[in-house]
């Protein structure tokens, strides 16, 4: 029996099968994917979206490779940390589509980190969905601007001397609709968080923590089991709690409604033509 998420692949190509896939044993990143198709899935049989109002774009990265080599629907494969802007264009000229960003912490947050920002703060209508885990791994495992303080990595062998960006608390900062953040152990949640943030009207931002077993030397299952101690569900009860030593909060931290940026400049649009 396949796969049921397989009908939103593509099996093979111009160069032969696609499957395998490049990414090393237990990388989050396939999980990650899954979750997204599932809530793509659901759009598409509960809410009668039909398959061609989807387009993902991506930059470069692990999980760039995604809608490169494996997605059966539009994609573009775009520059590095360039993937909200090109979304961006994509929506100015195709405002009907559901625009979903597929990054990686590297990709969004380095030379991506203005791009990001600026998407937020603009609320334009596209989900950025980013596969978190720590690092740079398609180019080696360097240090990424989500490395955690003290942690060591291909760049930082004594241990990374550099504060670790909030991606979360960024977004919300820059002004997104929608925000939340769950684990590759978290498999309903993350399905929920990107149906809701496609479907929210304005910028949604969906970060999952991803485990990348080759850089960080551990078994896969070893860490998704450590994600279920790291990973500190918030509630109101918690919100002033402190949290322990690698723990971090996960759960919906946004969800608002406010202007959006091309319905904004529609109406600009549609006065002038009046």
């Amino acid at each position: 029996m396949k796969h049921p998420m397989l009908k939103y692949l593509k099996e093979t190509g111009a160069c032969g099968d696609r499957f395998p896939t490049i990414f090393c044993p237990g990388c989050g990143v396939g999980q990650a994917l899954n979750y997204a198709l599932n809530a793509v899935d659901h759009l598409v049989k509960e809410d009668g979206i039909p398959r061609d109002r989807f387009c993902f774009i991506a930059g470069i990265g692990c999980s760039a490779r995604v809608t490169s080599q494996y997605l059966g629907f539009d994609a573009i494969w775009s520059l590095h940390g360039r993937a909200p802007a090109v979304a961006t264009g994509v929506l100015l000229a195709r405002p009907e589509l559901r625009a979903i960003v597929i990054t990686g912490d590297g990709d969004l947050s380095a030379i991506g980190g203005n791009h990001f920002i600026q998407a937020c703060r603009r609320n334009l209508d596209m989900t950025i969905l980013c596969m978190n885990n720590n690092l740079y791994g398609m180019t080696g495992g360097q240090s990424s601007p989500t490395t955690m303080r003290g942690i060591p990595s291909t760049t930082s062998p004594y241990g990374n001397v550099e504060s670790a960006f909030d991606l979360c608390q960024m977004a919300i900062t820059a002004g997104a609709s929608y925000v939340a953040r769950w684990t590759t152990a978290h498999p309903q949640q993350c399905i929920q968080a990107i149906e809701k943030g496609i479907s929210k009207k304005g910028l949604a931002f969906i970060e999952v923590m991803t485990q990348c077993p080759t850089h960080w030397k551990e078994e896969p299952v070893k860490m998704m089991k450590k994600y279920r101690f790291q990973a500190v569900r918030l509630s109101k009860e918690k919100e002033k709690a402190a949290l322990k030593k690698d723990q971090f909060w996960i759960g919906e931290f946004l969800d608002k409604g406010q202007p959006e940026w091309l319905e904004t400049y529609q109406k600009i649009i549609d006065r002038f033509k009046e």
